[in-house]
């Protein structure tokens, strides 16, 4: 069984299991195949993954899935280190738009709450329609994994890695941004919140969810954050 790779804050550090691809055009058919397998997994489950699915789907010969992966255990890991450099490079994204000196000294200070809040709203919301609208079938998978990794054990060490950094990441973020007295709880607090927001809007048709409900909410949940206005 493979086991997960060690994960850090950055995507770039992900490690892959299969069979390492010496040459571009190897690394490109290596690409494929998780790809391949990817879809399958929003569309079938992580369980639809067989060599000879995952073959029929990217279009290579089934010697090329087993070429590279030598079990289902070490194609699933890998499909879903491909599903975590993807969704940590998203996260990075809205990290960076966080980034802002003026957001720092505002947050600290009180006063521009209104404004801080206004721009922290527009920042995650674009994110979210991006997750939802652009990125659904990511969203998809990752509930596929999440529960996978009930049952499979290597999928669980690598989905606590996975989680354990989004968790760095909004823990920094309640920590050096936004200053909070307890930033780890907070962070916990706003990953339950996106993952409730997210589950929620697929239970409905991709042209149904509603982001005005979600703004909502976003609004509502910070105004509870921010700091309170200066005396």
């Amino acid at each position: 069984m493979a086991s997960a790779p060690e994960l850090t804050n950055d995507p770039q550090d992900l490690q892959y299991h299969g069979r390492k691809a010496s040459r571009a055009k190897s690394e490109h058919r290596r690409r494929l195949i998780l790809e391949a397998a990817l879809r399958i997994v929003v569309r079938d489950g992580v369980r639809g993954i067989r060599h000879r699915a995952v073959a029929a789907e990217a279009e290579v010969p089934l010697a090329a899935t087993t070429y590279y992966f030598r079990d289902i255990d070490e194609l699933i890991v890998d499909t879903f280190t491909l599903y975590t450099e993807k969704a940590l490079l998203d996260v990075d994204d809205l990290t960076r738009r966080f980034d802002q000196p003026w957001l720092r000294t505002a947050a600290a200070d009180g006063p521009d709450r209104q404004a801080v809040q206004n721009f922290m709203v527009t920042q995650v919301m674009t994110y979210m329609r991006h997750q939802l609208l652009e990125q659904r079938d990511l969203r998809i998978a990752e509930q596929a994994f999440r529960y996978e990794a009930i049952i499979n054990p290597a999928i669980r060490r690598l989905a606590l890695l996975h989680r354990q950094a989004l968790l760095d990441k909004a823990t920094d973020f309640f920590r050096h941004i936004l200053p909070s007295a307890q930033p780890q709880a907070d962070a916990e607090i706003l990953l339950g919140l996106f993952h409730t927001l997210e589950y929620n809007a697929l239970l409905q048709d991709e042209g149904e969810v509603e982001l005005a409900r979600i703004e909502a909410i976003t609004r509502q949940y910070l105004s509870l954050i921010l700091p309170p206005p200066a005396e």
